[in-house]
């Protein structure tokens, strides 16, 4: 195991934080598709990413078991497509198939992240050597948040500014400015760039097995890492 992922969907296609094992230094990426990881990192790799990994055509419990957690913040956590409501194109069809299957609707937000979830699954199903993780940004900064949830918004100034803060205690050489210089804003907003960084972290914290894990009422393999 050489290197290790935090990955987030962004505008252009994925923002990446990645670390060596063997040094102290992070680096931060953009790509447009996930096969384009096997050309800069040496497999096998361990990845965590905000993005269902295991989905299935019943209810997961573990996206409500998140939103408990989360509390107030609960509203950041969508149900996961049931796998044959992924297949579909249109809205409503996919969100009656949904219902059928898991007795829930689908949220536009879930819908509208159809193609980088299947991306995902195909991805996953293409390279069975790499390790990838089903993580969440807001469980990652509270547990950085000594198991706080951390209210203020990522939008909002003052969120982003404790998010910030919250790396940096992690992340020595965390610097936010000159990751965000990199890249035009219509390309990565300022919350993708926090999240893919919660994310390694969160990849970290599996490749030294110390991580938190929610883990679904009926599958042993549908779980959330944080």
């Amino acid at each position: 195991m050489q290197s290790i992922i935090g990955l987030d969907g962004c505008a252009s296609g994925w923002a990446i934080a990645s670390k060596n094992i063997k040094s102290d230094l992070i680096e931060f990426h953009l790509i447009s598709q996930l096969d384009q990881l096997n050309d800069m990192f040496k497999q096998p790799y361990l990845i965590a990413i905000d993005m269902p990994v295991h989905l299935i055509n019943l209810f997961r419990s573990v996206d409500q078991k998140a939103r408990v957690i989360l509390g107030k913040r609960a509203s950041t956590v969508f149900n996961a497509p049931s796998i044959n409501a992924l297949k579909e194109n249109n809205f409503q069809t996919a969100s009656l198939i949904n219902f059928e299957l898991t007795g829930k609707k689908l949220s536009k937000q879930s819908f509208n992240l159809f193609n980088k979830i299947r991306e995902v699954q195909n991805f996953k199903n293409s390279n069975p050597a790499i390790r990838i993780y089903e993580s969440h940004p807001e469980l990652a900064f509270m547990k950085l948040n000594e198991n706080h949830v951390v209210l203020e918004k990522k939008k909002t100034t003052e969120g982003m500014i404790k998010r910030i803060k919250l790396l940096q205690s992690i992340f020595d050489s965390f610097d936010f400015e000159n990751s965000r210089a990199k890249f035009n804003k219509n390309m990565i907003k300022n919350d993708d760039i926090l999240d893919s960084f919660a994310m390694l972290y969160v990849a970290l914290k599996i490749y030294n097995r110390c991580e938190d894990c929610i883990m679904d009422d009926v599958f042993e393999n549908v779980s959330i890492s944080f």
